[in-house]
């Protein structure tokens, strides 16, 4: 017997008569549409329906992109960070730091503070124990730092800064100073002098230890001033109305009349507290030159003066995180 053929469509087998009214062939089989013929318009019918679905996604797609393009910003954290990223904060060299954005005092932990005392480091410390801070052997020193009696003006330094804050209690005590030397590590200046006040228990100054803070990023003088100022501002949400320095004597100078004048503080709302250094006289013949340079580039921007000197103090490359945090002293920078 001959084997029956099938519909490839339903699975169903034919008979002749049923070839004929389909159209597939036979007698009486011309008015239906060829086999061939349906399934190529079928598959069409698919391609077309397919075309349709993807060129909807693609309408959706674009609608949902462009409503979030152009969407006003709202108060969210989302926009509190398209505010930050304006100010490059993506290629800052510091991204540690969860800055908050200008404007938003009250959520700032010390907004009530009004003044600013400032502690400049000198030295990274080294040992385990913060109370030798008086003993040379303790500090990471430049060699025209290893003298006698060196580290005991560190100590005084903190002394007086510490002292300067608790007698005014809308202060806030920042001591300042970066990473700046590759042999000593990780740990800064300012955070140097921080452990060694707390370790002396705050020289007696009962409640500092809650109004004492750390400025990390500083490499020379005009940064301990300017950076102070911006780390104020982290701190407080404002400017401070009146800054206190604590440095050596010998250096007077060159932080009233040149940072200060620099950086655009009001000399009546700005005080330098001198202290001794060891050997004043040879300290102050050097600061000559130091001034010198300062008086010819305010900002410390010279490459091969004052500027390379600041690069060689950063060994870690951290730059600074200011420029977000306090984008209105940007030109200072």
């Amino acid at each position: 017997s001959r084997l029956r053929p099938v519909d490839l469509e339903a699975g169903t087998l034919l008979d002749d008569n049923a070839k004929g009214r389909r159209g597939v062939g036979g007698a009486g089989g011309g008015t239906g549409r060829p086999f061939v013929t349906r399934i190529l318009s079928r598959l069409l019918t698919s391609a077309l329906a397919a075309a349709r679905k993807r060129w909807l996604s693609t309408l959706l797609l674009l609608w949902i992109a462009g409503r979030e393009l152009i969407a006003p910003p709202s108060s969210s954290s989302s926009s509190a960070f398209r505010r930050a990223h304006r100010y490059n904060y993506a290629h800052d060299p510091v991204m540690q730091r969860n800055v908050a954005t200008r404007g938003e005092a009250a959520t700032r932990p010390y907004a009530a503070i009004e003044d600013l005392v400032i502690v400049c480091g000198h030295a990274v410390y080294l040992a385990s124990d913060y109370l030798k801070a008086g003993e040379e052997d303790s500090w990471h020193l430049e060699p025209y730092q290893v003298r006698k009696g060196q580290a005991a003006t560190f100590v005084e330094q903190m002394r007086f800064g510490v002292r300067e804050a608790a007698a005014n209690q809308a202060s806030l005590l920042l001591f300042s100073g970066g990473k700046t030397r590759l042999a000593a590590g990780s740990m800064s200046e300012g955070a140097s002098y921080w452990e060694v006040s707390r370790a002396f228990g705050w020289f007696g100054e009962e409640g500092m230890g809650e109004r004492a803070f750390t400025e990390e990023f500083a490499r020379d003088s005009y940064e301990n001033v300017l950076f102070s100022i911006a780390r104020f501002e982290e701190l407080t949400g404002h400017a401070p109305r009146n800054v206190t320095v604590v440095g050596y004597a010998f250096k007077r100078e060159r932080f009233v009349s040149l940072h200060r004048a620099a950086i655009r503080f009001p000399e009546a709302r700005f005080r330098y507290v001198g202290t001794p250094a060891v050997h004043e006289e040879e300290s102050a013949a050097g600061e000559v030159e130091v001034r010198r340079l300062f008086s010819k580039d305010p900002y410390g921007c010279d490459g091969r003066g004052l500027g390379k000197k600041r690069e060689s103090r950063d060994p870690f490359n951290l730059g600074q995180p200011y420029l977000c945090s306090s984008p209105d002293l940007g030109g200072l920078m």
